[in-house]
């Protein structure tokens, strides 16, 4: 008997009545109309994507507002991923978060550099009592911007539950104008085991269609044998916006059984790296598209499945025939439905491309180590999300570590002796990455245990690189023993061309002063607002490291009249 899953479909029922009965209880973040470049759950590098990414006219310093009363509980700044980024905690136990902001509102800004020049750092993580930054609905707290790992300007918005989970937000209201219909791009067919073919070849088969209206696409019969797993390849668009979403559901009903159904409507943090078990990960690799199977694997620990029946597969009786319809909508009910017939028939035998084996047979229940002379690689437990086989050779220069094809849940190890490198340069050496055009690429190096230990996800090719140069500093905006009574703030150029920057300080008559670092305009800016200045003569003096301890410093002096 097929076992139908319906224990997540009860806890999205239940979590569902709380949302509904919720919706229109928020105001919109921003007083425009919604526009998205970014839906919940999208597939991302990765990961899934957390909020909405609402647009703002390819500008910065939009108000952004407080969707509903409650307090601060917490302010994180990074160079990268969400920039600056402000989360307020709500009566109704969910927590609203906001991405990618140029600037805080005044009280917001004090009570953050007060903690910054106290840490002596611009990059910081605070969490704030619940009684010194409480905010009110529609209060200004913010203003939009491009800080951290966003391509362009916006505003990053989610909303999170009690566990911080990531919910839909378009469940609260915060809807868009939507009479699109997602887009087919691609459908395939899988044969899940040995005993598997379709169309009598043993790999993934692309599936031809054609649109016969606005909402049906036909495929050609396929013929197959076995257990088979469906995969599809679309998108979802809005009114008035020409960026290409994630779907909201997608659904797979045989012969008018529904045996699959996964919907974005909340999942964890913790397993958003599952992504990778959901799409097909080597073409993926190979093709930088992505798959979404309509099955599920047996490592997959995803909670966005709402129904299913066994794993989602569809295991093929000889001479029956078979209608798949496979239905993708969008939050607003826009749908779509791919309709592949399938012939079963009897097992045709076929070669199915099997694993090349090697010694390096990476095991997700067991750490492994590799030993390359020189090198060495060591994959930890559960490094991996499935068992594979590792292609692998070395030699005194060189690591080689073919892609195997696989994902990954963290990173792996590699490990070169610092014995076999000279004496004086060993401070320098780093472990880099073959990349395009024989380019180099820094990997995050640490020396400990006599060796230098990078730990990484990528595979390619390794070598050890040297970096004796220090990062270069620049003044942008002013000369050395100026005059910059009338300058509000200074910025420097600041840059490394091979290990990157780690770390960077500022001092104006030997006291620390706040560098604000934007890694993608290569910048660092203080503002002269920060602190008042005593006398009219000034020491300046800029200290930025990179990754393997080369230190740059620019020193001057300014005159300034306060």
């Amino acid at each position: 008997m097929p076992k139908i899953l319906l224990s997540s479909f009860f806890v999205w029922l239940f979590s569902t009545q709380i949302i509904f009965a919720q919706e229109g209880s928020f105001r919109k973040p921003l007083d425009i109309p919604l526009y998205l470049s970014g839906t919940f759950g999208e597939l991302r590098s990765n990961h899934f994507h957390s909020g909405l990414d609402i647009k703002t006219n390819s500008t910065e310093g939009l108000p952004v507002y407080a969707v509903d009363d409650g307090f601060v509980c917490r302010i994180k700044i990074t160079r990268n991923g969400y920039g600056k980024a402000l989360y307020v905690k709500h009566a109704n136990g969910l927590s609203s978060v906001y991405g990618h902001l140029q600037s805080f509102n005044d009280k917001i800004e004090a009570y953050v550099k007060k903690k910054q020049y106290e840490k002596q750092q611009f990059e910081i993580e605070l969490f704030p009592y619940a009684v010194e930054l409480s905010v009110k609905k529609g209060e200004i707290i913010a203003y939009s911007g491009n800080t951290g790992g966003s391509s362009g300007p916006h505003l990053h918005f989610e909303l999170r539950n009690v566990y911080e989970h990531p919910l839909n937000p378009m469940a609260f209201g915060f809807r868009v104008k939507d009479k699109q219909r997602p887009v087919v791009q691609n459908l395939f067919v899988y044969p899940l085991d040995n005993r598997s073919e379709i169309n009598k070849t043993g790999k993934r088969v692309k599936v031809n269609f054609s649109k016969i209206n606005d909402s049906v696409y036909l495929a050609n019969e396929i013929s197959a044998s076995g257990r088979i797993g469906f995969g599809v390849q679309a998108y979802d668009r809005q009114d008035n916006v020409f960026n290409r979403n994630g779907l909201y559901k997608i659904k797979v009903t045989v012969n008018g059984l529904q045996i699959y159904e996964h919907e974005m409507m909340e999942f964890s943090f913790a397993n958003s790296k599952y992504i990778n078990t959901l799409i097909d990960y080597p073409y993926y690799i190979k093709h930088r598209r992505r798959i979404q199977k309509l099955w599920v694997e047996p490592y997959n620990k995803l909670e966005i499945y709402t129904q299913l029946v066994d794993d989602g597969s569809l295991e093929l009786e000889p001479g029956q025939n078979y209608q798949v319809d496979i239905e993708l909508s969008d939050f607003d009910g826009n749908k779509v439905w791919a309709k592949i017939p399938v012939k079963a028939r009897h097992y045709v035998n076929v070669p199915h491309e099997q694993p090349k084996k090697t010694p390096y047979h990476v095991e997700v229940k067991k750490t492994k180590q590799f030993n390359l002379s020189p090198w060495t690689v060591i994959f930890r437990l559960h490094t991996s999300f499935e068992n594979f086989y590792l292609q692998a050779n070395a030699d005194s220069t060189t690591l080689h570590l073919k892609n195997p094809l696989k994902p990954l849940q963290k990173s792996y190890i590699i490990k070169y002796p610092l014995s076999l490198i000279r004496p004086d340069l060993r401070s320098y050496a780093y472990i880099a990455l073959y990349g395009k055009k024989k380019r180099t690429y820094y990997m995050y190096s640490v020396h400990k245990y006599d060796s230098i230990v990078s730990y990484t996800k990528s595979f390619g090719n390794f070598v050890i690189r040297y970096d004796s140069i220090p990062p270069y500093i620049k003044p942008a905006n002013f000369k050395d023993d100026a005059d910059l009574t009338d300058y509000h703030y200074l910025r420097f150029k600041i840059g490394d061309k091979q290990s990157g920057i780690k770390s960077y300080n500022g001092y104006i008559d030997g006291e620390w002063i706040l560098l604000e670092y934007d890694y993608k305009k290569a910048s660092l800016i203080y503002n002269f607002d920060d602190k008042k200045l005593i006398g009219n003569r000034h020491e300046l003096k800029v200290v930025v490291k990179d990754g393997v301890g080369n230190t740059g410093v620019y020193k001057t002096t300014f005159y300034r009249k306060e």
